[in-house]
This record gives structure tokens, C-alpha cells and sequence, in this order.
């Protein structure tokens, strides 16, 4: 039973290893700052305010676009 535990020890500690230093590399890749960690570009102002009124837009619109396709589907 001791080496079962000792080889199951040995596994987990190389996968630990393994893992720590897939995961290392991939850390220092990430701009930070203001603004660096978004999906969408905050340096044209422009380009923000028109992007977030078409979300907002589409986002406002869904349910009033699927209340009318099921009246539409069940008046037929």
C-alpha cells in the first residue's frame, strides 16, 4: 500500500511540475493597463460609442424580434 502512495506521490508531483511550467510562459504574454484587457478598442471614441449602441441596440431588440416570429409562426 506504501508504494502505491508513493507512486501515485510521484506522478502528481511531476504532473505539478508539468503543469507550472506550461502554464508560465503564457502569463507574461498579457498587455496590462487601461483599456488593454478589453474585447474592443477604447482609443477611437468614435468607433466605442457606435459599437456599444449597436450591442445595446441588438441586445434591446431580441425579445421584441422573437415575440413577433412565434406570433407570426402560430397565427399560421
Amino acid at each position: 500500500m506504501a508504494a502505491a502512495r508513493q507512486s501515485f506521490g510521484l506522478f502528481s508531483r511531476n504532473f505539478s511540475l508539468l503543469s507550472r511550467s506550461a502554464v508560465r510562459p503564457l502569463r507574461g504574454d498579457v498587455a496590462n493597463g487601461p483599456g488593454q484587457n478589453m474585447p474592443f478598442q477604447t482609443k477611437n471614441k468614435f468607433r466605442l460609442v457606435v459599437t456599444m449602441f449597436g450591442a445595446a441596440s441588438f441586445a434591446f431588440s431580441l425579445p421584441f424580434v422573437m415575440v413577433v416570429y412565434q406570433m407570426r409562426k402560430n397565427s399560421t
